[in-house]
């Protein structure tokens, strides 16, 4: 109980890690605690964009929606997917990833404006490869979202440098 008492329990990530089980990991826990939220909430996030988009393109079938070469219905499915993951990658990585205070609407819109911003270099880097995907294999479903499991790996580590050197700067 002693040893519970040095830790500084802030929220429920920290609480768990304190349990009796999960103690040997605090000092590591501790020291990357920001880079191990990121990793868990990049996962929930790319678990939003992928369940969304899986949604659009199979259970709806909007991946066999064309306009001439172009795949309109992989590329509306992908945003809709992309834009619910980078609303709730900014709620969740604000409050507990970089736990960022705002003061009022102007400095939180600011704040979200350049999250926004930096996303959308990102966004271009996922609407690109999974449309390059749709062009090279046009029949396949499979090898589409291996494509956009491949962007979103690539996505979650240039997001989490942009959040930590432009975004969320000054917090953590």
């Amino acid at each position: 109980m002693e040893k519970k008492q040095e830790m500084e329990i802030n929220d429920i990530f920290d609480r768990i890690v304190s349990l009796k089980p999960f103690r040997f990991m605090w000092p590591f826990y501790k020291k990357n605690k920001d880079k191990l939220l990121y990793l868990f909430f990049g996962g929930c996030t790319t678990l939003v964009n992928l369940v969304l988009t899986y949604f659009f393109w199979y259970a709806l079938g909007w991946e066999k929606m064309y306009v001439g070469k172009f795949a309109m219905g992989t590329f509306a499915g992908n945003l809709i997917g992309i834009v619910a993951a980078i609303l709730f990658a900014y709620v969740t990585n604000k409050k507990y990833v970089f736990e960022s205070k705002t003061n009022g609407f102007r400095e939180l819109f600011a704040e979200f404006f350049r999250f926004a911003g930096g996303r959308v270099s990102t966004l271009i880097i996922e609407l690109g490869g999974v449309q390059l995907a749709a062009i090279l294999f046009p029949d396949s479903g499979t090898l589409l979202f291996i494509a956009k499991l491949v962007t979103q790996v690539l996505v979650v580590i240039i997001n989490y440098f942009i959040s930590k050197f432009f975004v969320f700067k000054g917090t953590r």
